[in-house]
C-alpha cells in the first residue's frame, strides 16, 4: 500500500515528520506531553504510528479536537493497577494479597486481571476518539497489534478507531484480546511483534521519522509480586528488538521519568505527561535544527 497517498497537507512551514509512539503502559502517556510541547513550538506531525498506549494517544490526537484535555482527564479506572503486597500496614497488605489472588484467578481461568469486557474497553476508547474511524483524522494515524494466531503484525489504518486501539493495547492477562472470527485474528498488544514500527512511518513520504521511547530500563524499586514480575518480563522481552527499531528512526526522544514505575501505575499519569513535555523542551534546539 502506498501510504504517501494518505498524507494530509498540514500547511506547516517546517519539514515534514511522522511520529512513532511506542508502547509503555502508563509511561506512554508521555506521548501526550510530547505532542503538546511539539505543538507549542509549532511542529506538527504529518502522520502518527502508535503501539499500545502510543496508539491510544496518537488516535486521540488525530481524531479529537480537544485531545489534550481528553487524555489528561482520561478515566484510567478501566486499567487495573498492579498490586503491591509488600507496602502499607497489615490491612492494606491483606487487601493487596486478596486483590492479587483474584487477579491471578482471572488471569489463569479467564482473559485478564482487568476483569473487563472488550465492549467496555472500546466504549472508553470510543469516547476519546469521538466514535470516529481512523481515516477521519486530520492526519493519517496507524495502530499496530499482534495476531496471536499467526504471530504476525496487523496494521490498522481504516475502520473503527476504538476497535483498532483496543487491539493495539490489549495486554495479555490484563485485558481480553480482540477476537475477529471473520478473519481469524486474535489481536493483542502490538508491542510483542513491533514496538517501534519505523517502516510504516516512512511509508507516509515524510522528511523525517521521530520516535518516542517511553520505556524505563532500570526499575529501582524492584519487583515485589508475580503480576509485577510478569509485566516487567513483557517489557524486558522485547527491549532488544525495540532498540534495533529505534536505530532506524532519524531522531529518538526518550522522556526521563523522575521515579520508577511499572506499566500499570496509572496514578502517575500526569507525571508521565509532564516528562514528555520536558523531553521536548530539553531537546528543542536539536529538534529545531532537524525540522527548520
Amino acid at each position: 500500500m502506498d501510504r504517501s497517498l494518505l498524507r494530509h497537507d498540514t500547511k506547516s512551514t517546517h519539514r515534514s515528520f511522522a511520529l512513532v509512539l511506542a508502547g509503555g503502559g502508563v509511561r506512554g502517556m508521555a506521548h501526550a506531553g510530547v505532542l503538546h510541547a511539539l505543538e507549542y513550538y509549532g511542529w506538527r506531525p504529518s502522520a502518527i504510528v502508535g503501539v499500545s498506549m502510543g496508539a491510544i494517544v496518537g488516535a486521540t490526537y488525530a481524531l479529537n479536537p480537544h485531545w489534550y484535555e481528553a487524555l489528561v482527564n482520561m478515566d484510567t479506572a478501566f486499567f487495573p493497577e498492579s498490586t503491591n503486597a509488600g507496602n502499607g500496614d497489615l490491612r492494606e497488605r491483606v487487601r493487596a494479597l486478596l486483590a492479587s489472588e483474584r487477579a491471578f484467578r482471572e488471569m489463569i481461568l479467564g482473559w485478564g486481571a482487568g476483569s473487563r469486557s472488550v465492549k467496555q474497553g472500546q466504549a472508553l476508547l470510543s469516547g476519546l476518539t469521538l466514535g470516529k474511524n481512523l481515516e477521519s483524522g486530520h492526519i493519517p494515524v496507524a495502530a499496530v497489534a499482534t495476531d496471536l494466531n499467526s504471530g504476525e503484525r496487523v496494521v490498522f489504518e481504516h475502520g473503527s478507531a476504538a476497535e483498532a486501539i483496543y487491539a493495539s493495547a490489549a495486554l495479555p492477562a490484563i485485558l481480553p484480546p480482540l477476537v475477529r472470527p471473520g478473519d481469524g485474528h486474535m489481536l493483542v498488544d502490538g508491542s510483542f511483534v513491533d514496538n517501534a514500527p519505523i517502516d510504516i512511518a516512512r511509508d507516509y513520504d515524510v522528511d523525517f521519522v521521530i520516535a518516542v521511547d517511553s520505556s524505563q530500563i532500570n526499575v529501582k524499586n524492584g519487583v515485589r509480586n508475580g503480576l509485577q514480575a510478569m509485566l516487567r518480563a513483557f517489557e524486558v522481552g522485547h527491549r532488544a528488538h525495540t532498540k534495533l527499531r529505534f536505530k532506524q528512526a532519524d531522531y529518538v526522544l526518550a522522556p526521563v521519568f523522575p521515579i520508577s514505575m511499572d506499566i500499570l501505575s496509572f496514578q502517575h499519569k500526569r507525571l508521565c505527561i509532564a516528562s514528555g513535555v520536558r523531553a521536548v523542551r530539553c531537546q528543542r534546539e536539536q529538534l529545531r535544527m532537524l525540522l527548520e
